[in-house]
């Protein structure tokens, strides 16, 4: 069984999605370096260990993550849930609900002038989310949420002008401002058709008095490759290792992998286990995953 760096402490900090598709991020804690690891195609099995360590800091003018210094070891995620240490936290001074802080950082506050833009991400006809993101992120926020289908309402000079139209789209019946994984996982199930999709994004966001610039994009390619045909079926797997993934990786959507056992996709959440040791064995399936047949619907 091929142990990717076993002299070596992995520590998962995140994941993403570039030219080359969908990969995870692991941090080398005693060189103090990140690697991007793709894993569309790719057959593995990943291990997560109890150990925690701190994922870095994150540069929100370059947008760049790196190390942390330190490597600062964290407490169980049932003593201590984030994923910096300290010193990485304050390098950061990041913020997502910057609007209902007693008080934001200079970064933040920095962070917060950059043009910012409202979208509107597709998860099934009933599940329509809105948010802001940084124009600096490109459609990164809308890959990482794992949205089938997005479009960009609006773009505002800032972040606080873009928060007033997300507040007021929030507050409509019908349109969500946060969504649980498990909620995203389980409609990854259900039947799914882009051009519907698209035209249901355009429809509320029009019925909302808010014309989508440049229209709709369909995200499915970013998750399962350019050209790539779509699994099917896909379905959460009925009993699996908490601490254990494995099989050939289909694709990535948001933080939920895909993988490929026996003819049967599956989806593993794995980005909630950000912060913790990693063994990656590569070419191997060390776990299987049980299931029910069942008529699932189609892509």
């Amino acid at each position: 069984m091929p142990r990717f760096m076993p002299d070596a402490t992995l520590v998962f900090s995140g994941l993403g999605y570039d030219a080359q598709g969908p990969y995870i991020q692991v941090n080398n804690l005693q060189k103090k370096v990140q690697m991007r690891l793709p894993v569309l195609g790719r057959t593995f099995t990943i291990r997560k260990l109890e150990q925690r360590y701190c994922i870095g800091a994150f540069d929100l003018k370059t947008y760049e993550s790196r190390a942390c210094d330190l490597m600062a070891e964290l407490p169980p995620f049932s003593d201590y849930k984030d994923d910096m240490c300290p010193a990485c936290r304050e390098a950061t001074g990041f913020n997502p609900a910057f609007y209902n802080a007693d008080a934001i950082s200079p970064q933040q506050r920095e962070y917060n002038k950059t043009p910012h833009f409202v979208y509107m991400a597709y998860f099934s006809p009933a599940h329509l989310k809105v948010g802001i993101s940084s124009e600096t992120r490109g459609i990164e926020r809308l890959l990482e949420q794992g949205a089938r289908v997005a479009g960009i309402l609006k773009r505002y000079p800032n972040a606080d002008e873009a928060r007033g139209l997300e507040a007021h789209l929030c507050a409509q019946e019908g349109i969500l401002e946060t969504m649980r994984v498990s909620t995203k996982n389980r409609l990854l199930s259900e039947s799914f058709n882009a051009q519907e999709a698209i035209e249901c994004v355009m429809r509320t966001a029009r019925e909302h008095g808010v014309e989508p610039e440049c229209g709709c994009l369909d995200l499915t390619p970013y998750y399962f490759g350019e050209g790539a045909s779509v699994p099917p079926m896909i379905q959460p797997p009925d009993t699996a290792p908490a601490d254990m993934c494995a099989g050939r990786c289909v694709g990535m959507i948001g933080g939920t992998l895909a993988l490929e056992q026996d003819g049967n996709v599956f989806v593993v959440p794995i980005k909630e286990w950000e912060s913790h040791a990693l063994e990656i064995t590569v070419g191997e399936v060390l776990c299987e995953y049980d299931y029910e047949p069942q008529q699932m619907g189609l892509w």
